[in-house]
């Protein structure tokens, strides 16, 4: 076995891995109601988005090899680009609804299940809307690839989400800011005081779950950022094929580190599992 085909398959074991931490966080969340609130069901909606990535990336390396008749090669490279930025827009739908929760947290619908789906599925029918240009494209093989495809797969998967990402954080970090430094006259007695003090307390568990959301992102970000540069500067220029594997297997890490981070992160489902686990050993 030469060193390609063990690098296939190490390859081949971290998506499986990813997959397979991803579907025990998302049955977690699915089957144990504490933990269906609305922080969750948007982790829920990227382990669900970074599933079908892994399973069509493991399809797509075998795929490539292959003749595939005209028609499948259009689905082939619609789904490319859909599997490049389903992650990254799921980070989008969350910071979306982060924003309408923190900045308008007066207005009720924001705090309702109908405003998570509405995130949610708005996110998913974007994916699919904007990835439509693949579809009229003209392929002489499914390998084939044209320069502008490949500007528009890294516009719409790292700068145009980077881009909506960093506007709403700051503009719910200058929200916040604000709001910090208001002062109100008159609200001194103890009550109020309790009650400022609780908002206040909210509002750093906010900040703090979209400091981490927004490093996760960023590993993302930077995980996938090379990849598809290679991809979009090969069609120009030739790539040492080591150079694109390199990029290929640093994605595949980053996506590893990233839901590995958001299980770390989150206590409640991290504490619920490895008691689940302790207590299988003492029975």
């Amino acid at each position: 076995m030469d060193a390609y085909s063990i690098l296939e398959i190490v390859r081949n074991i971290v998506y499986s891995g990813v997959l397979l931490i991803a579907l025990v966080y998302s049955c977690l969340i699915l089957l144990i109601s504490r933990f269906r609130h609305q922080n969750n069901m948007f982790i829920l909606n990227l382990c669900v988005n970074t599933m079908t990535t892994c399973i069509y990336f493991i399809i797509y390396f075998y795929a490539i090899y292959y003749d595939m008749p005209q028609s499948m090669c259009i689905l082939f490279n619609y789904a490319f680009n859909i599997a490049s930025i389903q992650i990254p827009f799921a980070f989008v739908a969350f910071t979306v609804h982060r924003f309408c929760v923190i900045v308008y947290h007066t207005k009720a619908l924001f705090k309702t299940k109908q405003w998570v789906v509405i995130c949610i599925l708005t996110q998913w029918i974007a994916q699919f809307v904007i990835s439509l240009p693949f579809v009229f494209e003209y392929y002489d093989d499914c390998t084939s690839n044209t320069v502008w495809m490949g500007f528009y797969t890294l516009i719409t998967a790292v700068i145009l989400p980077s881009s909506i990402n960093m506007i709403l954080n700051i503009c719910i970090f200058i929200h916040v800011r604000k709001s910090s430094l208001r002062v109100h006259p008159g609200r001194l007695n103890t009550i109020t005081n309790g009650i400022n003090h609780q908002q206040s307390r909210i509002s750093r568990r906010d900040i703090s779950l979209l400091k981490q959301m927004i490093f996760t992102f960023t590993m993302f970000i930077i995980g996938w950022t090379p990849a598809l540069v290679i991809n979009t500067v090969d069609v120009m220029i030739f790539v040492n094929f080591d150079v694109q594997m390199a990029s290929v297997y640093l994605s595949v890490i980053c996506l590893l580190a990233v839901i590995i981070n958001l299980f770390i992160y989150n206590h409640e489902i991290r504490r619920y599992l490895f008691d689940s686990i302790r207590r299988c050993f003492h029975c």
